[in-house]
C-alpha cells in the first residue's frame, strides 16, 4: 500500500489550475478503491482558497509553506512507500495495475512516471521525457528537493513505468 503526495509546483504555464489539480486527484481514486493508495496529501508553497477547498472536499491533507515543504509533506503521510505526482498531470489507466504490481513484487524498488512523448525526440527516446511522478520507499526520497524532477534525480537507478503522465500543466 502507498501514500500519495500531489505536489503543486509552478511550471512553464504557472501554477496548475484548480481543475488540473482535481484531475490529478481523481486519477488516484481507482488506486484507493483497489486498496493500493491509503491516503493522499496536497502540497503547495502558497495556497489559494481553491486548493484549500479541494483538499477539504477530497478529504486529504493540505501541506503549505515556503520552507521544508516536502519534509513536512512526507511526515503527513502514513505509509512507508510513497507516490509523488506533479499536479496537473494525470497517470494513464495502466498506472494502478503497475503500482499494485510494484507493491506486490518489488516493494523496495523505486520507479518513475514520465510525461507522454510530446515531440519527435521523446517519441524516438521516451526515456528522455520529463519525470512527473515518482514511486519509492520513503527512505529513498530526498526531502530537500524542490520538485518532482529533483526527487527523481536523486533516486538510485529507478525503473521506468510503462504508464505515462498526460495533461496540460
Amino acid at each position: 500500500m502507498y501514500s500519495a503526495l500531489v505536489l503543486i509546483e509552478a511550471g512553464k504555464n504557472g501554477v496548475p489550475s484548480s481543475e488540473a489539480v482535481v484531475r490529478t486527484l481523481a486519477a488516484l481514486v481507482p488506486a484507493a478503491i483497489e486498496g493500493v493508495v491509503r491516503d493522499v496529501a496536497l502540497a503547495v508553497r502558497q495556497p489559494s482558497d481553491d486548493f484549500v477547498r479541494i483538499a477539504d472536499h477530497a478529504g486529504c491533507a493540505l501541506v503549505t509553506g515556503e520552507t521544508e515543504l516536502l519534509r513536512r509533506s512526507f511526515d503527513a503521510l502514513k505509509e512507508p512507500r510513497l507516490v509523488v505526482l506533479r499536479a496537473g498531470r494525470v497517470p494513464e489507466r495502466a498506472f494502478v495495475g503497475e503500482l499494485a504490481d510494484l507493491a506486490a513484487y518489488r516493494a523496495s524498488a523505486s520507479a518513475l512516471l514520465l510525461d507522454a512523448p510530446d515531440g519527435w525526440l521523446t517519441r524516438i527516446a521516451p526515456g528522455l521525457a520529463r519525470p512527473s511522478g515518482v514511486v519509492a520507499p520513503r527512505s529513498l526520497l530526498r526531502s530537500d528537493a524542490e520538485s518532482v524532477r529533483g526527487i527523481a534525480r536523486a533516486l538510485p537507478s529507478p525503473a521506468i513505468l510503462k504508464a505515462r503522465m498526460i495533461g496540460d500543466a
